[in-house]
This record gives C-alpha cells, structure tokens and sequence, in this order.
C-alpha cells in the first residue's frame, strides 16, 4: 500500500515529531507521549510496511534491540499479576516503536541530524534554566530540598540528560569553526556541569566522571606519548588521594570522633527537675557526639513553640519530624537536648531546623558537600541499626539484598514481568524488612530488575541485547554513542531506568536515534 500523500510531507512530520520528542525528554512526559503516537502513525501511513518489515527483520541490531521487549512477553507466559504485566509492557512499548521506526526510515541528513541534537541541547538548558528559577524562588513552586527543582522529571533522570547534553556540545563543538559558537559552546558545557553540582545528583556526577574517566583511559592507552601517559596517571593518582583524604576527612567528623562519655553515669534529670531520656543502646553521633542522650522534650516543647512558628510536635519544611531535626542539630553543636540547650541557638540557627537542616555543619558547606555528608551519615545509621527508611542509598542496599534472595529462589526464568513487586513484598515481610510499606519499592538496579523478572536467562539475553547493536555495527568507537553508551550502562546499576516512561524513551530513543538515523559516523574518539 502507498501512501496517499507525498512522500515530503511524511519526512517533514517524522522531522518534527523528532524535534517535539527531544524537546519533551527533559521537559514534558506528555510530549514524548504524543510524539511517539504521531511518529507512529505517520510511518503507518506512509504506506510501504511489508518492505518496511521485511527491512526490519532484517536489521538484526534493530531486531535484538527491540527484543527486549520480546522478553518481557514470554515473561507473561508465567506471570501471575496481568494487571501489573499489562501495566508494565505498556510502559515497555517504546523499546519496539522506536527502534522499529528509527530504522525503517530515511538516514537523516547530517544538518537535521545535528538541528536536533541542538534542539535536545537547548531543552535540558530550558529546564536547567526553570529550575534555577525554582530555587531562587523567582518561580513558586513547593520543594524539599534541591533534588525537587527539577520539576518536570525526576532529578536522577533529568541528570543522565544533562550528561548526555554535555557530550553532545563537545561533538557539535567540533563542527563549530566559529570561534564566538566554540566559546560559547565551552561556556554552556562548564553551566551544565556546575547546574549538575546544584541539582546534588550523586547519580549524575557519579555517571559524569565515569564517562569522561573511561574517555580519559581509552585515550591514554592509545597514545604513543608517554608524558601525556605518565602525566594521565599522575594525575589520577593525586585525585583519587585527594578524593580518599576529603572523604576520610568527612567520614572522621562524621562517624569515628566520638565523645567520651560513661553511659553508665549519665544525669536522669535536666537542672530544673525533669526527666532526661537517654538511649544508651542508640550509638548514632552527629559530629562524634551522641543524638538520644540528654532529651527532654517537656522543656524543648515549651522553648520551641516560643521561639518558632512551626509547632515542635509537626513536621519541618522538608517534610521530616521537626523534633527529629532539632535533636540531630542540637546534638551536633554538642547540647544537651532541654531548655538551656536549646536557649543557645540563634535565631538562624531555628530558622535552620525550620528549613530541615539537621546539622550545624551544612551552614558552611555548599549544597554538594552538605549532600556527600549526609550520604554518610545514612551509612552510618544503617550500619548502627539498620534502618534505612527515607535515605536513598542505604533504602538500595536493602533492595538489592532482598532482589538477590528473590533471584536465589528463581534462578532460571525469575518471577515473570508482573510478578516482580509481589516478590519483592512478600521477601520483605519473609526476611522482617524494617523499611516502613510506603518505602517497600523494588530493585532500583536494572541488571537485578531484569534477574528477578526473568532469571539468569533473561540477564544474560539482556546484557547480550545491550552490547550486540554497538559492537555488530561497529559503534565502538563513535564518540556520541559510546558515551550514552556508558552514561546508560553505568545508570543502570543504581536505576531502574527502563522503569518507567521517561528512562524507557532515554533508553530506546538515543540508541536507536544514534545507531540508526546517521548516514555514517561522523565523529570517533581521536
């Protein structure tokens, strides 16, 4: 069947349902959504489907690519919840659509090519752009803290775009002869990495400096110079050094300089007569000092609500229990928790516990630093009693512990695709999970997602589906595609990218976009 208009109008509508997709990937979930449908559409009706078919099977990269989602389908042959499978294929379509499209169609022409990329450049600067304006307060909008400024889509999302954003500048830089287009290409390069320290992304810097660290060492291996070779290693050396003293630093403050206090002769009462609670068995420190000793929350209450609109006994601006906050800070200038303690704080320093800040040392740290502390302080807890509730890195340990139990007891096939949070559930009450319902989530690692859902089998299918596109249409080397490449790979241990909408249209989106839609490489790693 031919299509009943010119073929023109069929390339100018896939042209812009390219250019309405990048421009939804940071910014709108219901862009990427109406793309995909048009995208569709148009390739139906642009006639030709059993050349188009017979085309697509046989582009093996393609065929493999897509038959991720081929997987989650046998995964319905055992599942037992259809409504989550269902669920759950739905959000997958886009590993087929895609790549299906994407290769079937017309190789783009080098300028559209590069058009779009800039186009999906300057949506993640729009949406950096809103979500300064988000933390200035120039835009009003509620957030917790400054992970919640990225309002469009999540912020570990909306990180991984920022990276691939940064390393598509440094290939259009390379077009560039201008000299004001390079300077300003540097220019926006050096705004997202630091917009990437704002947003306090661990995932996103954490994928950053790997990506430019594999860049770095393939570089390295290939040169005949050995200055450049020595001065690399060097170099590494001392930051890996300096990163381990800066750490060792913050993990002495943190956990190791303890006070030294005989448990066995602490005060039962505050000088005013009332009752102290003193936890002995809770070792948790701020700043080495001890946080449940020395509470008496009859007198904090009294002061408190004096000195503070917001009531001792509700939840500060972060969302956290108020009182919680108070002790931790109070614990951290080394206080005893009563009324003459907290009498010392500043009028800034209530202002601080209003705003959930819970430990005096974050008012001299930038919002990177404060990050990195209490990351280790989540450690520390976790370790101290095994709580992970409400701490993201600690709440992944206790998800990758309970999906590798899950993988044990089904290694072969897994559970099946709808099945993988009711594994998860039922192993969390089997093995006394002391993570509260509401934070009862699964994995938050794609290869663990994938060996709970569908067993040894389906990760060794899965990791063969990730790397046999790259390396059958010898992409190793292009530069855009590997460091995608890396920045995918590397989300994958920490995320369940292909979980939802947004990390599935990243995923399938670039990889198609990348492999199929060029003419040829058009930039290597030199």
């Amino acid at each position: 069947m031919k299509s009943l208009f010119p073929e023109k109008y069929h390339t100018s509508i896939y042209y812009f349902t390219l250019c309405i997709l990048v421009i939804g990937m940071p910014i709108s979930k219901f862009m990427i959504s109406s793309a995909q449908i048009i995208m569709l559409c148009n390739w139906v009706l642009e006639g030709e489907l059993k050349s188009k078919l017979i085309s697509f099977t046989k582009n093996k990269p393609a065929l493999v690519l897509s038959s991720l989602l081929l997987l989650h389908f046998i995964g319905v042959l055992y599942t037992s919840n259809m409504h989550d499978a269902y669920l759950d294929l739905r959000t997958k379509l886009p590993l087929l659509v895609l790549p299906l499209i994407i290769s079937t169609s017309a190789a783009l022409p080098e300028k559209v090519f590069k058009f779009i990329l800039e186009l999906f450049i300057a949506a993640v600067l729009f949406a950096s752009v809103v979500s300064m304006m988000v933390l200035t307060g120039i835009l009003h909008h509620p957030v917790n803290d400054t992970r919640g400024i990225s309002i469009f889509i999540s912020h570990i999302r909306f990180a991984l775009l920022i990276c691939v954003a940064i390393f598509s500048l440094v290939y259009l830089i390379s077009f560039y002869s201008s000299v004001l287009a390079k300077t300003v290409g540097y220019l926006l390069i050096l705004w997202l990495v630091v917009f990437l320290g704002i947003l306090e992304s661990l995932t996103g810097i954490a994928v950053l400096i790997t990506t430019l660290s594999i860049l770095m060492l393939y570089k390295v291996w290939k040169s005949k110079n050995r200055v450049l070779k020595y001065g690399v290693i060097i170099m590494a050396v001392l930051g890996i050094a300096l990163a381990g003293c800066y750490l060792r630093t913050l993990m002495k403050e943190r956990m190791m300089k303890e006070d030294n206090i005989d448990y066995a002769a602490l005060d039962l009462q505050t000088p005013r007569g009332n009752e102290y609670l003193n936890a002995k068995h809770t070792l948790l420190t701020e700043n080495g000092h001890p946080v449940w000793i020395y509470i008496c929350d009859k007198e904090l209450r009294a002061v408190w609500n004096i000195r503070s609109k917001i009531a001792f006994d509700s939840i500060d601006k972060k969302g956290n229990p108020l009182r919680y906050t108070l002790v931790r800070f109070m614990a951290s200038k080394g206080l005893r928790k009563d009324e003459d303690g907290i009498k010392t704080l500043s009028n800034e320093e209530i202002i601080a516990v209003e705003n959930g800040i819970p430990n005096v040392k974050y008012y001299h740290m930038n919002g990177l630093e404060e990050r990195i502390y209490e990351t280790l302080w989540e450690i520390d807890l976790y370790q101290k009693t095994g709580d992970a509730n409400g701490h993201s890195l600690t709440q992944r340990f206790e998800y990758w512990k309970t999906a590798l139990h899950i993988v044990k007891n089904n290694l072969l096939i897994g559970v099946g695709t709808g099945d993988v949070q009711k594994s998860f559930d039922e192993e969390f009450v089997k093995s006394n999970s002391k993570l509260d319902t509401q934070w009862r989530l699964h994995t938050h690692n794609q290869y663990l997602s994938i060996a709970v859902a569908f067993g040894i089998v389906g990760l060794i299918w899965f990791l063969f589906a990730l790397f046999y596109p790259m390396v059958k249409l010898n992409m190793t080397f292009d530069f855009l595609y590997i460091t995608f490449f890396i920045i995918a790979m590397v989300s994958f241990l920490t995320e369940d990218t292909l979980e939802t909408q947004a990390g599935v249209t990243f995923y399938a989106f670039l990889n198609s976009f990348l492999l199929f839609s060029r003419k040829k490489n058009e930039a290597t790693i030199q």
